[in-house]
């Protein structure tokens, strides 16, 4: 469906959990969880396949990351992935936990910088992804308020490439990601690069403002790790999962 018509629907016809079609907000292109032009990914898989043991259909729309808490509290959207309480919007809508990201600061090796704090990042140019500044928390908000040299961009292949050719010191995003897409460009096969610990892991939930529907996703989400299935996807796209890091989690 799309987004004009998404935006008739919802002036026209209440939502019903009974709808065979659920329209889900899904960030840009953030491989190996979101792959965009394939419709697929970690995330949109996992998705696609609790609203499918549901009996409903996965109608991906694809947004800006920080778009999609707007989206939520106009009440334009059915569900939308890879979000917590640190964005804006009511943590009562937020289903459990169905993925873990681990952010990181990553240089190049060869630049020999002494990062093991947050505070080692001042004075450094960085980039980082979409809504960093509100995740991972004040002590990084206040470091990066002030510098010029900070900028948030929605293309994480990007944030890759200006490390990699030196246009900037620092990138900050997800361990997984980063990993895609430098072993997906031969360019940068012999280039080092470490990865500074400097953040918590970052668990995410999908917002179901449906009472209903949520509390069905959230039974569905059980089960679907308990059987083995969930396992099955983190292979399929090499990664390791940090649910088990979960207060009271089931693990995978």
């Amino acid at each position: 469906m799309r987004f004009f018509s998404l935006v008739l629907s919802f002036l026209l016809v209440p939502f019903s959990v009974s709808s065979e079609e659920i329209d889900v907000v899904v960030g840009w292109n953030k491989p190996p969880y979101v792959i965009s032009q394939e419709n697929s990914g970690f995330e949109v898989d996992v998705a696609r396949a609790i609203l499918a043991d549901m009996g409903h259909d996965l109608s991906p729309i694809y947004v800006p990351f920080g778009r999609t808490a707007r989206l939520l509290e106009d009440n334009l959207i059915d569900l939308g992935l890879t979000q917590n309480s640190a964005h804006v919007l009511d943590p009562a809508i937020l289903s459990d936990p169905y993925v873990v990201y681990q952010n990181v600061a990553v240089t190049r090796a060869e630049s020999k910088f002494e990062i093991n704090s947050i505070e080692d990042l001042r004075g450094k140019s960085i980039i980082a992804f979409q809504t960093a500044d509100v995740v991972l928390g004040e002590a990084f908000r206040q470091i990066v308020a002030d510098q010029a040299t900070y900028m948030e961009m929605a293309r994480q292949d990007r944030q890759v490439d200006m490390l990699m050719l030196g246009h900037v010191d620092v990138v900050i995003l997800d361990r997984n990601i980063f990993n895609y897409f430098k072993s997906n460009n031969t360019a940068y096969s012999g280039d080092e690069i470490v990865f500074h610990e400097l953040f918590p892991i970052s668990p995410y939930s999908a917002a179901i403002p449906d009472p209903e529907l949520r509390v069905t996703f959230n039974n569905k989400l059980r089960t679907f790790i308990e059987n083995g299935r969930y396992q099955q996807l983190l292979d399929k796209y090499k990664l390791e999962s940090l649910l088990h890091l979960l207060p009271h989690a089931t693990t995978p």
